[in-house]
């Protein structure tokens, strides 16, 4: 089943937020570090089936979207193909030329989320090296744009109490919808940031329970959506973004059999009727990385 897609175009990013795979990875493993931005050709080729109304998310696991090299070209590309985009930037470092470019390929269908978690003068205590001046720029452009707009802002101990401040910040800018987004993301890399006004979300206390015991009352896969079928920077396919992430990607199928899963060599059909992806959707229960981040909420 597809109903979306989730495409890492690139891992380059400018930023160095402490709760990011990608800084978490450089961290440990600073040699090992290679950057990747998707081609462009390979990619169109694994999209084998219609895109029609299908949700493209444009969204980082490891990098930013917007630094990949020829990023309009891939937008125009999935735009005449007929795919619904949506943008997920911190959006640094962008001029208002290009987000000209940006807004004149997009429609009232798609849609541009700006992370940024605080007021300018405070984002960066987790935005490390973002830049407020040129996310200004690109805010404006969008948000008098055709396409949809939103500010995502996570709350931190040090921005916790501007969230109404930055949601008028948000409509003077132009921005359609402020949203408030509760991390679950903490760790030792972020425990020193995390908010003070229970604004955490619900899926780190199971977490918390799963290190502890290794038990779950169940699983809700996001990938059972089929909206989630992740592309990779480096050109190959998984269920999803948390499947690719360096501490559980060798633990399934995908990380073990990599080439076999290369966009350059396969489709997107080819992949689904593969008998070892079938059987990994059949059995997602018996996968850490599933029984970690998909545990099943009390309100599911």
């Amino acid at each position: 089943m597809v109903k979306g897609f989730h495409i890492e175009l690139t891992n380059i990013c400018t930023l160095k937020c402490a709760g990011c795979a990608r800084t978490q990875f450089i961290d440990m493993f600073s040699k090992n570090w290679v950057n990747h931005s998707l081609n462009i050709s390979d990619l169109m080729n694994f999209l084998d089936i219609d895109l029609t109304n299908l949700e493209i998310l444009l969204c980082g696991h490891y990098g930013d979207p917007i630094y990949h090299p020829d990023f309009h070209n891939i937008l125009s590309q999935l735009k005449s193909r007929g795919a619904r985009t949506k943008i997920i930037t911190n959006g640094s470092y962008k001029n208002h030329d290009w987000w000209d470019k940006t807004v004149s390929l997009l429609d009232s269908q798609d849609t541009v989320q700006f992370s940024v978690d605080g007021l300018p003068k405070n984002f960066t205590t987790y935005r490390v090296n973002a830049d407020w001046e040129s996310i200004e720029i690109g805010m404006k452009v969008v948000g008098e744009s055709i396409c949809n707009s939103q500010w995502s802002y996570i709350p931190f101990n040090y921005n916790e109490n501007n969230i109404e401040e930055a949601r008028e910040l948000c409509k003077r800018l132009g921005i359609k919808q402020f949203i408030v987004k509760k991390s679950d993301r903490w760790d030792k890399y972020t425990d020193h940031l995390k908010p003070n006004n229970n604004e955490i979300g619900q899926r780190y206390h199971n977490q918390q329970q799963w290190k502890k015991t290794t038990t779950i009352s169940g699983i809700d896969p996001e990938c059972s959506r089929g909206r989630d079928h992740f592309i990779t920077a480096d050109g190959h396919y998984t269920p999803c973004c948390y499947s690719a992430d360096f501490r559980f990607y060798y633990q399934t199928p995908f990380g073990k059999n990599k080439q076999k899963y290369s966009i350059k060599d396969n489709t997107i059909s080819s992949v689904l009727e593969d008998n070892t992806t079938i059987d990994f959707y059949n059995s997602l229960e018996n996968y850490k990385v599933c029984q970690f981040n998909c545990p099943k909420l009390e309100n599911n």
